[in-house]
């Protein structure tokens, strides 16, 4: 009996070493879509305020899963830009753009009227994605948008504005109509299908909308054409420029609204995106000259901000120098300032100069070279003399004791 509580009690410790090779890990992906969302989550509540937790989440997210890592890498640093005062052009022809058939115009469809007619503000984005169209002749002109005429179901947005194109002179073969999408996320996703598929020529993007929906409809396309590449390990197509029909309602949209849209695009329900995260506290500022200071240039430094949380990160580009003139020779003292989110660090630095190279004196050096071809002194020949001597009293006693013998 014994015997067998002893097997059984084996059996069960391997049983448990055995299961524990089982057991599911957690999936790596599952991982990443939690640093995503909260990615997402910093960025809604904080925005700009935000860059610091959006650079320590991106590393850790790298260290999951690089390739998707460097995805929203771009999509978030996009994102920021999306939002400054200067992204949107409004009712600007972009200039200096490469003028051949690897472009297109692509110009988001609005709801229509009831009755099937468009509206003035569509009508007005498509004179803006028309003389876009005219500057760049050999470009593609995309229209996209489905039904969305409550009394005429037998119209859509895409076909309304392709029509309305053509009627203008725009050649057939340069139109690409999209005629389903009932939305940006939708107008994204359409977009990036038939280019990718049936126009593969094309590379980059100039999107055409109203200037209050330049920036969600950018970070949405952007986010479409990165999570694509990514998907399908090719190279995204890119958002090259924009321009927005004027309607006086720029900054109308919210950024919540273009979360919710990144969020469809990325798989991720918008509920499981946490709210009011803690952001990284600023605690200190580590400085080192990487080269001692040459008059007349910049300084040449690295600053290091730590945090809290035990995070540091590079902010030489955003911390303020003060006190610093580079046109001096001398060694400097001057002030660093960095702040983040109502923290501010002041840190006092010395600034090593270069110290100017000797010059060597060329009459010394003259000299010095005159003394150097001065023949050497041999010494007196005393010891010469003596040596003489030995050898000649050596050879008389020699030839004595001969006589001698």
């Amino acid at each position: 009996m014994k015997r067998y509580k002893k097997l059984f009690a084996l059996f069960a410790a391997f049983s448990l070493i055995f299961s524990a090779f089982l057991v599911t890990p957690v999936h790596a992906e599952n991982d990443a879509d939690v640093l995503i969302s909260q990615l997402i989550g910093f960025y809604t509540d904080y925005m700009e305020d935000s860059v610091t937790d959006i650079e320590r989440v991106l590393v850790e997210l790298k260290s999951v899963d690089k390739k998707k890592g460097d995805a929203w890498d771009s999509i978030m640093h996009y994102w920021l830009e999306v939002n400054s005062p200067d992204f949107t052009h409004v009712s600007e022809v972009p200039q200096g753009l490469q003028k051949d058939n690897s472009m297109s115009v692509v110009i988001l469809g609005f709801a229509l009227n009831d009755d099937g007619t468009m509206k003035e503000e569509l009508v007005g984005r498509l004179k803006t994605g028309l003389a876009i169209a005219k500057e760049y002749p050999e470009s593609y002109v995309v229209v996209t948008g489905g039904g969305t005429a409550k009394n005429n179901p037998d119209v859509t947005e895409g076909g309304l504005m392709g029509e309305w194109l053509l009627k203008q002179g725009l050649e057939q073969s340069r139109l690409i109509v999209e005629n389903r999408a009932q939305d940006t996320v939708g107008n994204a996703k359409n977009t990036y299908e038939v280019l990718k598929t049936k126009y593969p020529s094309v590379k980059k993007v100039v999107l055409v909308t109203s200037d209050y929906h330049v920036p969600r409809g950018c970070i949405l396309y952007y986010t479409q054409f990165v999570l694509e590449g990514l998907e399908n390990n090719s190279e995204p197509l890119s958002i090259i420029s924009n321009a927005g029909f004027k309607t006086g309602s720029l900054g109308y949209e919210s950024v919540q609204l273009q979360a919710r849209g990144i969020c469809q695009m990325a798989g991720i329900d918008v509920k499981t995106v946490p709210r009011k995260q803690t952001l990284s506290v600023l605690t200190k500022l580590e400085i080192k000259q990487n080269k001692e200071h040459v008059k007349g240039e910049e300084a040449d430094l690295t600053i290091i901000a730590y945090y809290d949380n035990g995070f540091s990160r590079d902010v030489t580009k955003e911390a303020v120098l003060t006190g610093f003139d580079k046109n001096k020779e001398e060694d400097q003292t001057f002030t660093i300032t960095h702040s983040e989110n109502n923290h501010t660090i002041t840190e006092d630095f010395k600034l090593i100069a270069k110290k100017a190279e000797v010059v060597p004196d060329k009459k010394q050096d003259t000299k010095k070279d005159e003394k150097d071809k001065t023949p050497a002194k041999t010494g007196d020949n005393t010891q010469l003399v003596v040596f003489a001597a030995l050898f000649l009293v050596s050879g008389i006693y020699l030839l004595m004791r001969m006589k001698k013998s």
